[in-house]
């Protein structure tokens, strides 16, 4: 597995998290994002699946995000990217049909690990 895959599946985990627990449907967004996604979609769905598990174990066992974020800032550092992780993680925003205000927190969060303008997100 990458770290590309994994910390698109941290960010979409930590986001989909935010709000207090992970709906299937959230599961299944990821899942078909990073399926017809240019860049992760090179990776077959039993790798995209244990990308999932992995970054949504670390999420639920932490509670908080500091780990996630930490390891997105240390791991994606080219601009493209950084795109695709905050796409990701805005896809989570609406992947379980409900806006949080806790998801929008999540997603300025994360523009500020990759030291992007948060206020753009």
């Amino acid at each position: 597995m990458t770290p590309v895959l994994l910390n698109a599946a941290r960010a979409f985990a930590m986001v989909s998290y935010s709000d207090g627990n992970t709906a299937p449907a959230e599961q299944q967004r990821f899942a078909k994002i990073a399926s017809h996604d240019a860049t992760l979609g090179v990776f077959g769905h039993a790798e995209i699946a244990d990308a999932w598990a992995q970054a949504s174990r670390e999420v639920h066992a932490t509670q908080s995000f500091g780990t996630a974020l930490l390891a997105i800032r240390t791991e994606i550092t080219s601009e493209a990217d950084k795109a695709l992780m905050m796409r990701v993680a805005q896809a989570a925003v609406v992947a379980d049909g409900k806006l949080e205000a806790q998801e929008n927190v999540a997603v300025r969060a994360l523009a500020e690990a990759l030291e992007l303008d948060a206020q753009k997100y």
